[in-house]
Order: structure tokens, then sequence, then C-alpha cells
């Protein structure tokens, strides 16, 4: 398989869980965001803290929290150390964390769900989740929609918004918060590694503050791609049909050359697996190719 893809940055080499709190005003809006769930993925991290360091506090109305995520990996700069911390968020799991699990994403939960649970959700009218993300293949920008999804807020990035596979993907933080009453999605900012990735971030959740009324603080000036794969022609909203899933123990090899959002034919050579040819089922557009060591989801097909 190809070498696993990092970050880079020239940002955070310490990480912390509270990356930053801000909260002023009389606007009963919470924005929470995660970045770095997944190690390797330092952009949404680096976007937090941009975040966290540049708002004038002063022009603030409503609360943003932003949260660190899988900080052991983040140091390592891997996906995961053990398992992917963005699939065991499951009230079984979550209610019966062994105290001392050998685990380390066990405890990243445990830690990430303690400081969830200080936030005073029930005080605001509206709570939203903005879980950030990179992807390993090029033009890796665009919104995983769930049932609470505003799509108000998701056209604002001007990306693509994929629907369905929110169901289709267990144990994710977006779908746990869920259940405690937040509008939650995934915001994809590009591809893992490059500088713009972060400002695709970093801009996004400031055009989001500004629409909520959080703040009236101009939008800083950075390079992004925010708006570019949807003037290519691909559309606005696309239904995720097909996971395909490795097994474990399985040696899975994704063909070179595939980014996000490339035309597919159904029956086309996509990857091997186990050495044997792995052709997609479906016509449409591929996402999320995995060009990295870790991770159990070899390709989708939306359409």
């Amino acid at each position: 398989m190809t070498q696993q893809s990092q970050e880079t940055t020239h940002t955070s080499t310490l990480f912390k869980r509270i990356i930053g709190n801000i909260s002023g005003g009389d606007n009963q809006t919470l924005l929470v965001c995660i970045g770095g769930l997944h190690g390797n993925e330092q952009a949404g991290y680096n976007a937090l803290e941009y975040l966290a360091s540049h708002l004038d506090k002063r022009l603030f109305n409503g609360h943003f929290v932003a949260i660190g995520g899988n900080l052991q990996a983040l140091k390592e700069k891997k996906r995961y150390l053990q398992t992917d911390l963005n699939r065991i968020w499951l009230n079984d799991l979550i209610d019966n964390i062994p105290p001392d699990s050998e685990i380390s994403e066990y405890e990243e939960l445990r830690q990430l769900i303690e400081v969830l649970r200080v936030i005073p959700h029930d005080t605001y009218k509206r709570r939203i989740l903005i879980d950030l993300h990179t992807t390993s293949a090029p033009n890796g920008a665009f919104v995983v929609r769930t049932t609470t999804t505003d799509d108000k807020l998701a056209q604002l990035l001007e990306i693509p918004v994929i629907l369905g596979l929110d169901k289709k993907l267990q144990g994710t933080a977006m779908t746990y918060m869920e259940q405690w009453n937040y509008e939650t999605f995934a915001f994809e900012g590009g591809t893992i590694g490059k500088e713009n990735s972060a400002n695709n971030l970093t801009l996004g959740v400031w055009r989001i503050m500004q629409a909520l009324q959080m703040t009236t603080q101009p939008i800083p000036n950075l390079e992004h791609t925010l708006g570019e794969t949807i003037r290519t022609g691909v559309p606005n909203y696309l239904n995720c049909e097909y996971i395909h899933k490795i097994p474990e123990n399985s040696t899975f090899k994704m063909l070179e050359g595939f980014g996000n959002f490339d035309s597919i034919e159904e029956g086309q050579l996509l990857a091997y697996q186990d050495g044997k040819e792995i052709r997609s089922p479906y016509k449409g557009y591929i996402l999320m190719p995995l060009y990295q060591d870790e991770g159990n989801d070899g390709f989708f097909v939306v359409k």
C-alpha cells in the first residue's frame, strides 16, 4: 500500500483537549467543533487553533467550544493507535468503558465524553456540532450530512453534500451527538497534508459563525479551494450508494490516480484486495479512495 499520508504543519506540536472556549453576548447558539479524531488529519486541529487565537472575543456573540480529538494519535501522526476513534461512539461502549483499558482510543473517548458532558447544553436554544476531517485523496472538500443537518449552513461551504453516508458508518461522533439534540455534520476540508485544507476548514467554520450571528468580524483572507469542485460540474447533493469494506487482515491496494469525485463506470477496476480485482458495482463518482495504510473503508461510490 502507499505510504501513510500525514498533515504537514508548522503549527502544533503540543496538543490539548480544549483548544478554545469563547463565549459572550446573548446569542443562544452553541457551536462545538472537534478536530483530529484521526491523528494523521491535523488540519482540523490547526483550523481550530487558528479560530481560537484569531476570533475577537469582544465581537463574539454565542458560545464556541473547540475540542482536540485523538491526542495521542495526533502526536504520532497516525490515523489511530489501536482502533478508529470515529467508529466507537456507541452507547454500550461509552456506558461501559473499562477504567484500566489498554486501548488508547477508549481513554480518548472517555475524556472526550467527559468534556462534552461539562458543556451546559441545556442553556442554549440551538446546538451544532461539526466534526472536521481531511482525506487521503485529492479534491476532498465535502459535507457528510446527517438527519439533523441544517442545509442552509452546509450550502455556505460551497462544496458537495453527501446524503446517506451517516447511516452506513457506525459509531461516528456526529451520529452519536444527534441524541444530545445537536445539529451535526462532518466537514471534510480537503487533502491530508495540503495547507489549503486547514484554510478551507477555518473559512468554512467562520462563514457558519457569521451566518449564525456569532461574530461580525471579517473573514480572514486565506487561500482556499471552497467552491472549486461544484464549479467543475459535480452536483451539489449526492447519495452514498456503496462502501467497500476491507475485511480484517486483508491486503487492499487502491489503483493510483483517483481523486474524490472522479467519474467511474460500473465494472471499472478500482483496486486489488488479496490479489483479486475489485470493480465498481455502480456508475457514479468515487469518494475517499484509500491511499493510507490505516482504515477499513476502501472507497465509496456516490451518485
